[in-house]
């Protein structure tokens, strides 16, 4: 995939997000039991801090350093860095996430352009990447993500 696309895949995932936020009062943003316990404030800081991840792996690659990101992390599973993180986060005020937010996907965007797809799409390019190419590390904690996520988003606001 190459950097175009990558843009186009995260510009894509935001508008579909918002398109069912914008519907939603901020009581409805803060009622728990969206996935889980989650609200879907939980979930936007969820995907939030999954691609401020992203941001530093790049960061690191670029500079040549093995990422020190909590996909590397060896002492804690996805599972209990998602745990910690909410319990870190849960009580944040709404009008504090949003922003945060928008400038997370900014500087995903800067740090994408300053790659080249050769880099993006080399498997061999990055190897703490385990054969798998950049982008697909870039899509699996940003588009990817967000797009699992707008499903369960779905499904809950459905049911109300």
């Amino acid at each position: 995939m190459n950097k175009s696309e990558i843009k186009k895949q995260l510009k894509r995932s935001r508008e579909q997000l918002f398109e069912i936020l914008d519907t939603l009062s901020d009581e409805q943003l803060e009622t728990p039991g969206v996935e889980g316990n989650w609200t879907i404030k939980d979930i936007i800081m969820h995907i939030m801090l999954w691609e401020s991840e992203i941001i530093k792996l790049l960061w690191q690659a670029q500079q040549g350093l093995h990422p020190t990101t909590a996909h590397f992390a060896q002492q804690r599973n996805i599972d209990q860095i998602n745990a910690d993180w909410y319990e870190e986060h849960k009580d944040r005020p709404l009008d504090r996430v949003f922003p945060d937010f928008a400038g997370v996907r900014q500087q995903t965007l800067r740090r994408i352009d300053s790659f080249n797809d050769h880099d993006l799409n080399d498997a061999k390019r990055y190897p703490w990447l385990k054969g798998e190419p950049l982008w697909k590390w870039i899509a699996d904690s940003s588009f990817a993500h967000e797009e699992k996520h707008i499903v369960e988003i779905r499904k809950w606001v459905a049911s109300q």
